[in-house]
């Protein structure tokens, strides 16, 4: 996290704003097939449901086995660029001759024990595109049944990003997508979604909370579009009280119960926002900081945010030399870069003026609920989660507020179960470098899949309750 040296950038970038998913599973159907020892016809793939929110569970079992045979199951999909995704594991069947991957591990494949959600997290790709992204939209994934190295059966799921919303592109005052579902017709609580370093808004992460919580949703950009600074430097905090005035002269919001989702700056930015505004009511914060850092652009002293003219005291991003040599390895060869030693040595070089740089939470009247994980590539999110935390206990915040860590969950940029994990870096074109997120893609398909249904139960607890 820091300014750009002026290198061109590579073709092989993604926008979490834009690429934050959508995934549709088709497949086709095979029958007749040899090899397998003439009981292919009774055997039977059955994939559940039909047609399923993403990241909302799906179901895979097999039946009509002999007891004891093994069979593979296989997810395989397209993504945007043309590459291939696929994972595959191999099963044996129980008495009855049947595989059930909820209650069944595999006894060899792409991941390792009892796992529903296991053929989708661990699919990992097969560049052949020209760009790659760890934030695939699969509009089609194929689920194969094979027994011998023979296709038996194939099954199809439709995987939708959205459920009956209507969307409104605003490009002034503020720049986002409004997203309301369709049934509303009084006031309803409402959420805004904060992207992070990338830039842009995150439409489709949006798209998805509203479809879960049943909330208009506000996908709200702050920098990287057209009419807002190019880079995340000197951001006024005035962007998010636009949207939060904005928010409160549509009929179909309750203007006094904002929720505010953030990712990595942007949950700093979230978190910094409800210490201002008293309308902001919930802060949900992926892998965030409770410390307000400098900015990411052209200097590496600019300030991230200001408010009515003014900087927010915050701490410089400083860099050791064994630091700034890996970071050139990595900018020169293109090799991921974990960042988080960094930020580590920052705090120890300015622990004086931590408690400054200190976003004041206390102010707020926001409950929280933070997700900071120990391992994180790019910086010590639990630790830097924690800082909040400890500040809201000392000033006995009246709100609940938590902070949840999973080992081995890295940097979460994925909130959703049941999607690949596989590819541990992303592309941060502000810096022309790969940055490693950290973890692994079990620990971190572990930490969306707790994660997740925790954030939609607490947006809707602590905004409608």
């Amino acid at each position: 996290m820091r300014r750009s040296k002026g290198r061109a950038i590579p073709r092989c970038f993604i926008c979490l704003g834009e690429v934050l998913l959508v995934a549709i599973l088709t497949g086709c159907l095979f029958a007749g097939i040899q090899g397998c020892a003439g009981q292919g016809e009774g055997m039977r793939l059955e994939v559940e449901p039909q047609q399923v929110l993403v990241g909302d569970p799906v179901s895979i079992r097999a039946s009509g086995l002999a007891s004891g045979q093994t069979a593979s199951l296989r997810v395989s999909g397209q993504d945007q660029f043309g590459n291939i995704w696929s994972s595959e594991a191999s099963f044996r069947a129980d008495a009855a001759g049947a595989i059930d991957t909820s209650r069944d591990a595999p006894v060899e494949g792409s991941y390792h024990g009892v796992d529903q959600a296991g053929l989708f997290w661990s699919m990992a790709v097969d560049q052949t595109g020209q760009m790659v992204s760890p934030f695939p939209a699969i509009h089609t994934l194929t689920v194969s049944l094979s027994v011998d190295g023979q296709v038996v059966e194939s099954q199809e799921v439709q995987r939708i990003g959205q459920v009956d919303l209507v969307k409104e592109n605003l490009t002034g005052p503020i720049v986002g997508v409004f997203i309301r579902p369709k049934e509303i017709t009084e006031p309803t609580p409402a959420v805004i979604v904060l992207g992070g370093s990338e830039g842009g808004y995150s439409e489709a992460w949006a798209a998805v909370i509203a479809s879960r919580t049943r909330m208009p949703t506000l996908a709200l950009a702050y920098f990287g579009r057209d009419g807002l600074p190019s880079t995340l430097e000197s951001i006024p905090l005035e962007t998010v009280e636009k949207a939060i005035d904005w928010l409160g002269q549509q009929p179909s919001v309750a203007s006094d119960r904002i929720g505010v989702v953030g990712a990595s700056r942007g949950g700093e930015l979230a978190m910094l926002a409800a210490s201002v505004f008293p309308q902001i009511r919930a802060v949900v914060g992926y892998t965030p900081s409770g410390v307000i850092w400098s900015g990411i652009g052209k200097s590496p002293d600019a300030p991230a945010w200001t408010y009515r003219g003014r900087a927010f005291p915050y701490l410089r991003t400083m860099v050791s030399e064994e630091q700034e040599r890996l970071f050139l390895e990595a900018q020169r060869n293109g090799t991921p870069y974990l960042d988080a030693p960094s930020f580590l040595y920052s705090l120890e070089m300015q622990r004086s003026r931590i408690d400054e740089a200190t976003i004041p939470v206390e102010n707020s009247k926001a409950a929280f609920l933070l997700i900071g994980n120990p391992g994180d590539g790019v910086w010590p999110s639990d630790m830097l989660s924690q800082i909040s935390i400890d500040r809201l206990r000392a000033h006995d915040h009246p709100r609940q507020y938590q902070l949840l860590s999973y080992d081995q969950g890295g940097h979460m940029l994925i909130p959703y179960p049941y999607y690949p994990t596989t590819m541990r870096q992303f592309y941060l074109p502000t810096v022309d470098v790969w940055e490693g997120l950290g973890g692994t893609a079990e620990g971190a398909a572990r930490a969306a899949e707790d994660s997740w249904p925790r954030v939609v139960e607490f947006l809707k607890r602590e905004l409608e309750g």
